[in-house]
């Protein structure tokens, strides 16, 4: 059976009113968890999750994780939700996409930066690096994508611009199409819940 993930807006309306509710789980860490799913996605994270009309939101701790929430319909006309792959957003001061710092089993595809480039931290929309030679900064600068190898063998080709530069440490901007998007951001969800492992515990 084809599905149809095309939703008029009456249907929308109804999903909307379906699913307008929060859910607070009591965690033994003190926190209190909201799980909600709603209509309005952050503009930061809006073209992270393909411009999902529902998200799920799953807040723990300092922490949001936002589940793009694909509604289709089954043969006999029931909503079906299927979540995707979340993107992690800390809330502590200012919101931004989760940076992780810990990139000692990722590299370089690239043999010229392999030994010779320090990943300093990633999220999923920028990277921070460090080169302490003129020649490779150069070079690097030069170039539009990148490739990474994750810790599975798997290759993360990303689109980066530069934003700006510190003596030799450099931030930018990274995009990339839709699978690898997703593939980044399975990466760094999997990297939050072994390093938080505690938030999720209530979660299951």
């Amino acid at each position: 059976m084809q599905r149809n993930a095309v939703l008029n807006d009456s249907e929308l309306d109804y999903l909307s009113e379906l699913f307008e509710h929060k859910q607070e789980v009591a965690a033994a860490d003190g926190y209190n968890h909201m799980i909600s799913v709603t209509t309005e996605v952050p503009q930061l994270i809006a073209s992270l999750l393909g411009q999902a009309k529902f998200t799920l939101l799953a807040e723990v701790g300092h922490y949001k994780l936002w589940f793009p929430l694909e509604m289709t319909l089954d043969e006999f006309g029931q909503p079906n939700p299927m979540l995707g792959i979340p993107e992690v957003v800390e809330y502590s001061g200012n919101e931004r996409s989760w940076r992780l710092a810990s990139l000692q089993d990722i590299r370089f595809c690239d043999q010229r930066y392999a030994d010779k480039v320090q990943l300093l931290s990633l999220s999923s929309t920028g990277l921070a690096f460090k080169l302490d030679c003129p020649q490779l900064t150069a070079q690097l600068l030069q170039q539009s994508e990148l490739q990474l190898s994750l810790p599975d063998g798997q290759a993360l080709q990303l689109r980066f611009e530069p934003v700006r530069q510190h003596n030799s440490i450099i931030a930018a901007r990274i995009s990339s199409c839709k699978q690898q998007r997703e593939l980044l951001r399975r990466f760094l969800f999997q990297r939050h819940r072994q390093h938080f492992p505690a938030l999720y515990q209530q979660l299951k």
